[in-house]
């Protein structure tokens, strides 16, 4: 493995996960019926973007995560 290396990315994964709201949602919907209320702490829209990339020169691995 190279100290000084020109990075050449090669995606190995990629995952956008569900928000705190999407899965209390999802988990409501299999468990109640009619209307529920839903707390305002888990009404977090944030959701993350991660990509875990490997370089093709070296093989160093690095992940980079988004907050969308």
């Amino acid at each position: 493995m190279s100290l000084f290396c020109k990075h050449v990315w090669e995606v190995l994964s990629e995952t956008t996960t569900e928000s705190v709201f999407e899965h209390a949602i999802k988990t409501i919907r299999q468990q109640a019926e009619g209307r529920v209320k839903i707390p305002p702490q888990l009404c977090d829209g944030e959701r993350h973007h991660i990509q875990v990339v490997t370089c093709r020169k070296c093989g160093k691995l690095h992940r980079f995560v988004e907050h969308i």
